[in-house]
This record gives structure tokens, C-alpha cells and sequence, in this order.
């Protein structure tokens, strides 16, 4: 950023709000759209997705999927909540359609094709589950006035329900919930950098570090409630896309969807690397991927976040000159230097221990056609990538 910049980063400070993002919840919605009501001609939808647990035992999931009502969504005044809502209802049913038989379906009826394209358009997302339906706007707070954690709250849907399924999601919600003050912190930073006012940005470093302690210590509780033989078997299978997947090799079809023509379309699955925290971390502490095929997809997967976290994350790419500041100004006041590296470090042992993880609850089981344990659910050799974006972190550490 050149020095005009900076002034005007000065003027107009960023604003949290204009991202939907917040000091208190982060990229978590205040209220979560699981406790959106929708409109009446939803109500079949909504009660299948409620029963889903139910009727997958039965297998006979398709065949109520198949009876449901085409809803036009068009026709509905939808807010943002509702929105955010009706995309989680149909991304479990499409997906339970899709993958709750040994061989997968290869069509989407229109009835739940159609108005899932719609909701999905209006979002700016693809109409796949994503993260942000799975995890982000799938919770239910107990207390309002008690935090986002962990034994205050409830999630909303499941697939087969069960302590595993709903601790995996658990996890990723506090997780959110825990990066929240390192979030706030950017606006801050941005304007300690701007002003040369190292103290400020010391502070707001050191809320950073605190919030990534406690990130790390929400990830290692992943065991206590979630085994890696029932996520790999009962939890995993429900969640892969149909972009680099050897059981949907061309894709799947959106029955009745004019823009794609009858033809299959490729989109990948639900995974955690469709959280904006980490991307907005690489860009504050300008954490370089080499652009190569592994940096191509952590680019593609922003379009399965919320468009303005997207945006969030490419304004703190275009405007963050954290890292070329503190090596200006770490000779002179070294807590910069070691506060700098302390958050990297803390970022790369996250990302070490989700690589450990990935080994532990996938690499290691026994997999199939749909369900290999060698391509993660976003359809990508993720033990390779893994281990790529951790190598990378520990090489931007300054000495």
C-alpha cells in the first residue's frame, strides 16, 4: 500500500459491519439463521428436513425427497435469515438424496433442483452444501446472554444425528466463535500501521496470539466426541461434493435448471477450508501459497463463502502491510518481531494439527469408491495440501 493509501485507510477505517462480520461472533451470524421461520410453502420441505435422521434409516429417503412440492422461491419474500435457512433445508436433502444409497444419484429432480438454484443464486454461493450452511448458520444458541461455545449450543441438523456428527460441527462453531477477537483486531491494526503507532498494534497483536491459543484448544477437543471410525463411516460420506469424485465422475444434474442446460455440473464438497479465518489470517500476516494447482484451489473455494466474506478477505489482501511494517520496526522494537512469529507459529500449529487429524480420521481408514480416503470432500489430495500450507506458513517466521 503506498503512503495515500494509508492515509485514506486513516479516513475511512474498515468497517466490520460492512462485512458482515462481528467483534462479538466473528464470521458467525449474531442469530443464527437455524431459528429463521419460513414462509408457509416451505413447510413439507422443512418437516422432511426435520425427519431426515428418521427416514434415512428407512431407506427410503428418495422417494420422499421425490414427493416433496417444487417451491418457487422467487415468488417469496425472503430475508437474508430465511435465505441462509432455506439453503441449509435443501443442501442436506440434496445431499442425503445424492448419497444415502451405495450407488449415488446421478439426477437432482427438479422439485428440490429448481428451488435450491434459486436460493443458492441469490447467496452468491454454489447450490452444494458448503460450510457455511453445515457449520455457520447451523447452531442454535441455549443462553443468548451466554456465549457461543460449546455446551451452549445446539445443532440444528443433522444427517443420522448422534454425538459424533454433532460434536465434528460443534468444534467448527467454537472455533468461529474463538476467532472472533482476532477478527475485531484487524481494523485496528490496519489503523496502528497506518499511524506508526506501534503500541496499538502491539496490543491488538497480543489479542490476536490469545485468540489463536484459544482456536488451537477448541481443535485439540476434537476426540473427545468424535471417533474417527463413525466420522469416517457415518459422518464424512453425506458431505463430499461432486467435483473430483471417482463414485460422480461427471457431476450431478439439476433436473429442470435452464443455466445448466441438462448438463451435469461440478462442485465441491463441504470442508473447513471454506472458513474465511484462515485466509484472513494469511492475508494480514501475508502468508504467500506459490501459485501453483494447491493455491488454485484455496482461491476457488472462496466461492463457497458468504460473498462478503469473500470480500472481507480480498480487502485485507489489497490493503495489509502488516509483515513490511514490523520488518521495518522490528530492530528497534523486537516484541513486534516475536509477537509477528508467535501468531504464524500459532496458525501453523493449527494447521499442523488439523494434518494430524486428517491422518488420524481419514487417511488411516478403510475407504471406498464413495468415500476415499485419500481425497478430501472438497475433491483435492488434501494430505498433500496440508502439509503444503503448513510448510508455507513456517517460512514466512521472521528472523
Amino acid at each position: 500500500m503506498n503512503p495515500l493509501n494509508q492515509k485514506e485507510r486513516i479516513l475511512t477505517p474498515l468497517s466490520l459491519a460492512d462485512y458482515e462480520v462481528s467483534p462479538e461472533a466473528g464470521f458467525l451470524p449474531m442469530h443464527s439463521p437455524a431459528k429463521a421461520q419460513l414462509t408457509e410453502v416451505f413447510w413439507q420441505v422443512q418437516q422432511a428436513a426435520t425427519l431426515l435422521p428418521k427416514w434415512m434409516t428407512t431407506g427410503k429417503i428418495r422417494q420422499l425427497i421425490e414427493s416433496l412440492p417444487e417451491v418457487d422461491v422467487d415468488r417469496e419474500a425472503l430475508d437474508e435469515r430465511q435465505l441462509r435457512r432455506a439453503m441449509l433445508v435443501y443442501s442436506y436433502l440434496t445431499h442425503a438424496y445424492v448419497w444415502s444409497k451405495p450407488t449415488p444419484a446421478k439426477v437432482l429432480p427438479r422439485n428440490i433442483a429448481v428451488p435450491f438454484y434459486q436460493i443458492a443464486q441469490k447467496l452468491g454461493r454454489p447450490p452444494v452444501l458448503s460450510y457455511a450452511s453445515y457449520a455457520m448458520d447451523n447452531w442454535v444458541r441455549i443462553n443468548e446472554t451466554e456465549p457461543i461455545e460449546i455446551g451452549n449450543i445446539l445443532i440444528s441438523q443433522n444427517f443420522l444425528s448422534g454425538l459424533d456428527e454433532d460434536w465434528f460441527i460443534l468444534i467448527h462453531i467454537e472455533i468461529e466463535a474463538k476467532a472472533a477477537p482476532a477478527i475485531a483486531a484487524i481494523p485496528t491494526i490496519l489503523e496502528a500501521v497506518a499511524q506508526d503507532d506501534i503500541a496499538t498494534l502491539i496490543s491488538a497483536l497480543e489479542a490476536i496470539k490469545d485468540a489463536w491459543i484459544n482456536i488451537n484448544t477448541t481443535m485439540s477437543r476434537m476426540p473427545e466426541g468424535c471417533d474417527p471410525y463413525i466420522y469416517y463411516n457415518r459422518v464424512r460420506p453425506y458431505i463430499h461434493g461432486w467435483k473430483n469424485n471417482q463414485a460422480l465422475p461427471a457431476g450431478l444434474i439439476y433436473e429442470g435448471v435452464e443455466a445448466y442446460g441438462g448438463k451435469p455440473q461440478q462442485f465441491r464438497g463441504e470442508t473447513g477450508a471454506q472458513s474465511a479465518i484462515v485466509p484472513t489470517m494469511d492475508a494480514l500476516f501475508h502468508i504467500i501459497h506459490r501459485h501453483d494447482p494447491l493455491r488454485e484451489f484455496l482461491i476457488e473455494l472462496r466461492d463457497y463463502m458468504p460473498l462478503k466474506h469473500r470480500a472481507f478477505v480480498e480487502e485485507i489482501e489489497r490493503c495489509s502491510t502488516l509483515r513490511d511494517f514490523v520488518k521495518i520496526h522490528m530492530e528497534r522494537v523486537p516484541k513486534l518481531r516475536d509477537l509477528y512469529n508467535d501468531c504464524v507459529s500459532l496458525i501453523e500449529k493449527f494447521r499442523t494439527q488439523h494434518l494430524e487429524f486428517a491422518a488420524r480420521y481419514i487417511h488411516k481408514q478403510a475407504g471406498s469408491i464413495n468415500n476415499d480416503p485419500n481425497v478430501g470432500t472438497g475433491g483435492t489430495p488434501f494430505m498433500q495440501y496440508l502439509k503444503k500450507h503448513r510448510d508455507e506458513s513456517s517460512q514466512h517466521l521472521l528472523n
